[in-house]
């Protein structure tokens, strides 16, 4: 084969495989936002949720104020759920946040990036061995429904 043919070969192969690379880049790039705003519109109802029990909750408080008996049993429901519907968006908030190359610092608790070592609050280890974000999204929607 002539050389010139054969180096142009070799060229174009080597531009097929940083094309390949790039459009798999763009590729987990595109996940990860899809990912993330799905995450975003579960936090979303998710506050939509708090909303209306806020609501509820200062319905009888006021009822409370105009002297009607409290509903003390209903009450504690509603701040059960709320509690509850607080430790989902943090865990969603959290999965977002790995979404974004960060870990959070098993000492302090502190977002930090992936290209560190250590913690920038603490000074501790910092550990890469979390879960996979995606795995835990779906997670997440199994324990809602």
């Amino acid at each position: 084969m002539d050389e010139k043919i054969q180096m142009l070969l070799e060229k174009a192969k080597v531009y097929a495989g940083k094309t390949g690379q790039a459009a798999e880049s763009a590729g987990r790039k595109a996940t990860e936002l899809a990912h993330s705003t799905r995450l975003n519109l579960q936090i979303f109802d998710l506050n939509t949720e708090c909303e209306v029990l806020y609501k509820e909750i200062g319905k009888l408080m006021y009822d409370v104020h105009q002297g009607i008996e409290a509903d003390e049993e209903g009450i504690q429901q509603r701040l059960s759920k709320l509690d509850g519907l607080h430790t989902k968006i943090s865990r969603l908030r959290e999965q977002i946040g790995l979404l974004k190359s960060s870990v959070r610092c098993p000492n302090c608790g502190r977002l930090c990036s992936r290209t560190d070592t250590f913690c920038a609050g603490c000074g501790g280890a910092l550990s890469f061995d979390a879960p996979d974000a995606v795995f835990e999204a779906e997670v997440v929607q199994e324990e809602e429904g």
